[in-house]
């Protein structure tokens, strides 16, 4: 067996992002087909490429020969199939988004049927993280636009426009139906097991702020990766959690969990919009970035 362009392809993509998530969606591919194909290329080339983290992957120095000689290859093969694309009147352009969770359902997602029945040759590649990956990856000129939550901090050269705020409500399964109905201290929610978003995102942290300025510590029983974990963790009365209203509403509507009213009030986020004034847009990014910021 012999390695093809398709292999070094993929390597060439896991190589520039340095993680097999962002180089399936940029390949529009599944992870483990990614991860199969480059153990794969190792197998045929009898050598290790990566070493493999839980942040990513790294190259070792037989990769970063290789992928001295893949990456302009790659790069020539790409600029080549544009330059044809436009000489047979193709002109497709891409737009890279990257989006928190929260962002993206409560906001992104209603604006794109709109954007794409008015722009239907512009692709759209979202990536989903968390807002400080997020912001780097704007600032590495990897995506054109973030649409991320507050709390924040950024550079003067990053333009910042809020387009919607939200509200976070504390809930819990049906078995702690006796919290219904009535204020209670969030020291006394201290007994409880509590699930928060991971320890590096801005959620854990905004929380974590919010009991501090309560003069209490918060301590997680359980954390998860991404927002839509923390309700199906909360219905199995597993704990009590912070989640958006927006989420939250329906199943305490239905009777699914409980809303637990706090004396202390939960302080309003905000999610924003934000580009790199250094770094132009294209037109097609331009036009969504309009639409996103004027959308009532």
């Amino acid at each position: 067996m012999t390695a093809n362009f398709e292999h070094y392809k993929i390597f060439y993509y896991v190589a520039k992002y340095k993680n097999l998530t962002r180089a399936a969606n940029a390949l529009v591919t599944s992870q483990p087909s990614v991860t199969y194909c480059m153990q794969n290329l190792e197998n045929i080339l009898g050598c290790k490429l990566f070493i493999r983290s839980r942040k990513g992957v790294t190259l070792t120095a037989e990769g970063e020969m290789l992928y001295s000689y893949v990456a302009p290859a790659c790069q020539q093969l790409i600029q080549g199939e544009e330059k044809l694309r436009e000489l047979l009147g193709e002109q497709h352009e891409y737009i890279n988004v990257g989006a928190t969770q929260m962002a993206m359902l409560s906001y992104l997602v209603a604006s794109l049927k709109q954007f794409q029945e008015q722009y239907i040759q512009v692709k759209i590649n979202i990536f989903n993280y968390n807002t400080p990956q997020t912001l780097n990856e704007l600032k590495a000129g990897k995506i054109d636009l973030a649409i991320i939550t507050t709390p924040f901090d950024h550079e003067q050269s990053l333009k910042v426009v809020k387009v919607k705020d939200f509200n976070s409500v504390l809930v819990g399964g049906p078995i702690y139906k006796e919290y219904e109905g009535r204020v209670v201290y969030l020291e006394e929610m201290g007994k409880l097991p509590l699930i928060t978003m991971s320890e590096n995102t801005t959620t854990f942290q905004f929380f974590q702020e919010f009991y501090r300025s309560c003069g209490l510590t918060m301590r997680p029983s359980i954390e998860v990766a991404s927002m839509d974990l923390i309700l199906p963790i909360i219905l199995k009365n597993l704990g009590i959690g912070f989640v958006p209203e927006e989420f939250a509403r329906p199943l305490v509507e239905k009777g699914e969990i409980v809303e637990i009213n706090l004396y202390e009030q939960i302080p309003q986020r905000d999610i924003c919009i934000v580009s790199d004034s250094k770094r132009p847009l294209s037109a097609a990014a331009k036009k969504l970035q309009c639409m996103l910021e004027s959308r009532e």
